[in-house]
């Protein structure tokens, strides 16, 4: 897709929605948000057989809808990147982040993000999308996201993610042994008062879940399969420490804790499956776990000892 079109959805009115508005065809077929379709009528984006139509409009049986996606730019400047894309087409890309990159720009880290990687590999085949990313991981977190690559394809997604259709699986290695085969962590989770870059598990803060199930247990430590439920902010290194099981090298919740020869977090998201936007097919995908985290599953099944 050259950088100067748009994504087209193009559909053909079936008997049974004749008499219907277009917008209620096209929110029955799609799923566009109010917002979405806000953004449609400013744009002018969509027509009925080739002509421009409201969306108000009556449709007829074997009319042809067509959508194009209001155009969308980004400023983020194109920066070679290093990074693993196991995914892409029209609507999304899933990419195997290492650890140690951050994914959008911020104010700490403005330049050579995932996003400006993105922008790179888009810039150099001629093409022009946005950067919506659907999933965040932290800098220090390796493993799949997804980034949409429009905005409907975003609303989408993040509307799976908000009915819990979306799976996110991790791995991660934490301290101590964990007694229970399998558990749930329900617990609130809100930024912590006197550390504000930190979150704390508190009454009052936002609902938060994650599951968790026992693949191997070593001397003193742990290696765990976990799933979200929830998307808060550090959610399953806040969960694992409120445990008492903070993950092995995060610096932030497992201070005083040995790092065991880890320089960050031993926490990789592994598996990730969700229904697509345009076909509406389940897809899945799995990433094995990186060598840092391998070599300390070694060390540990040899005693423990960080090498």
């Amino acid at each position: 897709m050259s950088g100067d079109r748009t994504v087209d959805f193009v559909y053909r009115v079936q008997e049974k929605e004749k008499g219907k508005t277009v917008r209620d065809v096209l929110r029955n077929r799609y799923r566009f948000s109010r917002r979405f379709f806000r953004r449609l009528k400013e744009s002018g984006g969509v027509t009925v057989n080739g002509r421009p139509a409201f969306l108000t409009a009556r449709v007829e049986e074997g009319d042809l809808l067509q959508v194009k996606l209001p155009e969308e730019r980004t400023d983020i400047p194109p920066q070679p990147v290093s990074f693993t894309v196991v995914h892409e087409d029209e609507d999304l890309v899933v990419i195997d982040k290492p650890p140690g990159l951050v994914v959008h720009p911020t104010k700490d880290y403005r330049e050579h993000t995932l996003a400006n990687g993105l922008v790179y590999r888009w810039t150099a085949r001629g093409e022009a999308h946005a950067v919506h990313p659907v999933t965040r991981l932290d800098k220090d977190t390796s493993g799949l996201l997804v980034i949409a690559k429009h905005a409907y394809a975003h609303d989408f997604l993040a509307g799976q993610m908000a009915r819990r259709r979306y799976l996110r699986g991790y791995l991660a290695v934490v301290h101590g042994e964990v007694p229970e085969e399998t558990g749930v962590i329900d617990a609130p989770i809100a930024r912590c008062p006197d550390r504000p870059a930190r979150r704390c598990v508190m009454e009052g803060g936002a609902p938060a879940i994650t599951r968790f199930s026992v693949l191997e247990r070593f001397p003193g430590a742990t290696l765990l399969r976990l799933f979200l439920e929830t998307g808060r902010t550090h959610q399953i290194r806040v969960h694992l420490a409120h445990r008492g099981h903070p993950i092995i090298g995060d610096p932030m919740y497992a201070e005083g804790w040995e790092s065991r020869g880890m320089e960050r977090q031993a926490l990789h998201a592994a598996f990730l499956q969700l229904t697509h936007p345009r076909d509406r097919r389940e897809r899945s995908w799995e990433s094995p776990l990186p060598p840092d985290i391998r070599r300390l599953v070694q060390r540990l099944r040899e005693g423990g000892k960080a090498h």
